[in-house]
């Protein structure tokens, strides 16, 4: 079909103010992948933007699309670092950020019911008002619960409340061929056969679009309190780090960052002795965290920790949003993170095997943290190095992440695979995980229109 009869069709699917063709407009849903390049072809403009305002009418854009061969990309809050968003060829680009409606919240469930382009402080600012809240505390302002769900991305809570996929009660989604399809898990309680919503969670778009979810909702802690907590190294703090869990303190968020300091490189070396601040924050009854707390001081205080206080604690729990903010997973600042997950006890080896690759490639390592639990381990690689091709730097990244799935870890704890770590994760799913998966592919979208080019490689 050709751009007239396509936008023509859409106008008559949803009103003609919800599809969007101006050049202009289509730009600016461009996204970059962070990073590097994949050696690709760039991002494509869009073939129109339409904002559906409900499930029937993306159920009927999909329909449309699917019987026409008409590629779909599905867009939440325009958030996505990986290069999730961006089309490979020209595609309808849905902007779900009109299905924002809270449709419930239970109370005595603990369960509220969203539309896919509710973002999540949105949800967290009325879920307040019951004394409940979201367990999801992701980077971005702006992050919507479709989005996040897709590329079950951790947030600031994660030590505590996991991914978001962890916090799914049930979804909506709509397949390729424009069939509605609902799901529900009481994960706890019963075991009811296959979980039909895990095929849809870190999937990125590419199986169904979702468009409803049932997001669990958790009691406010009768306190929750926050420190800043300095080591001597990142070998240190890390020690610190696996003894708290393995004493069975649950903490609210773990935030770890060894940064480049006094030096001229401004660049982190294996043997380095840079000191790395651990942000922390326990929650529950003032009698629980007084308890936990007393254990903290304690392993902490055996590793040579120094307590920053609680003015530096507070204004970073405060300002933890803010751009502007020192964040161990934050890409506003570096070029590059690397964000894998292996067993706790390779993290030192893959943390001094990481470092070295990049050293002989070149390039500067500017900081390496812990988000959430002992086994999510990131390293940070600012921009600007501009004697760095972009080649070199995907060959030293990949390397890294290879050595972490040789270690029975993952190439990815946060952010989405996208583009720009489709071959990595073909390497960390195998040959049979791979078949598994595009067979999925093949049998949910026969036609290869929801997100090509994502997660899998063609």
């Amino acid at each position: 079909m050709v751009v007239k009869e396509i936008i023509s069709e859409l106008n008559q699917i949803v009103s003609r103010e919800r599809v969007m063709s101006d050049r202009a407009i289509l730009t600016t849903y461009l996204r970059p992948t962070s990073g590097y390049t994949t050696g690709e072809s760039e991002p494509v403009l869009p073939i129109a933007v339409v904002r559906p305002p409900t499930t029937d009418h993306v159920s009927q854009i999909l329909k449309f699309a699917n019987d026409n061969g008409v590629p779909v990309v599905s867009f939440g809050g325009g958030t996505s670092l990986s290069g999730g968003l961006s089309a490979s060829k020209p595609s309808i680009l849905l902007d779900m950020s009109q299905m924002n409606n809270i449709v419930s919240v239970s109370l005595e469930n603990s369960i509220a019911t969203v539309q896919a382009g509710v973002t999540i402080e949105t949800l967290d600012s009325v879920a307040q008002t019951g004394k409940v809240f979201v367990g999801h505390d992701p980077e971005m302002v702006g992050t919507t619960f479709g989005g996040a769900i897709a590329t079950n991305g951790r947030g600031y809570l994660s030590a505590k409340y996991g991914s978001m996929g962890d916090q799914i009660h049930g979804l909506e989604v709509v397949m390729a061929n424009g069939d509605i399809v609902t799901g529900s898990s009481i994960k706890d309680s019963y075991s009811s056969g296959l979980n039909l919503s895990n095929i849809f969670v870190g999937t990125e778009g590419i199986y169904g679009v979702i468009t409803q979810a049932q997001i669990v909702l958790f009691p406010e802690a009768e306190e929750r309190r926050h420190y800043a907590l300095e080591f001597p190294s990142f070998q240190h703090g890390f020690l610190g780090i696996q003894r708290l869990f393995a004493e069975g303190i649950n903490p609210a968020m773990v935030n770890f960052v060894e940064a480049a300091q006094d030096s001229e490189d401004n660049k982190i070396v294996v043997d380095s002795m840079s000191k790395a601040v651990l942000h922390l924050s326990l929650e529950g009854s003032s009698l629980a965290v007084d308890e936990e707390e007393a254990k903290v001081w304690d392993l902490v205080s055996q590793l040579g920790a120094r307590d920053l206080g609680p003015t530096e604690a507070q204004q970073f729990w405060l300002n933890r949003h803010s751009p502007n903010e020192d964040r161990s997973f934050s890409q506003s600042d570096a070029g590059l993170k690397i964000n894998t997950a292996v067993p706790p006890s390779r993290v030192l080896e893959l943390r001094q095997q990481a470092i070295n690759i990049f050293d002989i490639a070149g390039i500067h390592v500017e900081n390496c943290s812990i988000l959430g639990r002992p086994e999510m381990f990131s390293l940070g690689i600012p921009s600007g190095q501009t004697e760095v091709s972009q080649e070199n730097l995907r060959e030293a990244a990949e390397a890294v992440m290879t050595i972490a799935v040789d270690m029975g870890g993952a190439v990815e704890h946060s952010y989405g695979i996208g583009v720009r770590l489709n071959r990595p994760y073909a390497n960390q799913l195998g040959d049979g995980g791979l078949h598994i998966a595009r067979s999925l592919k093949e049998a949910l979208d026969p036609n290869g229109i929801l997100n090509p080019g994502k997660i899998l490689l063609d």
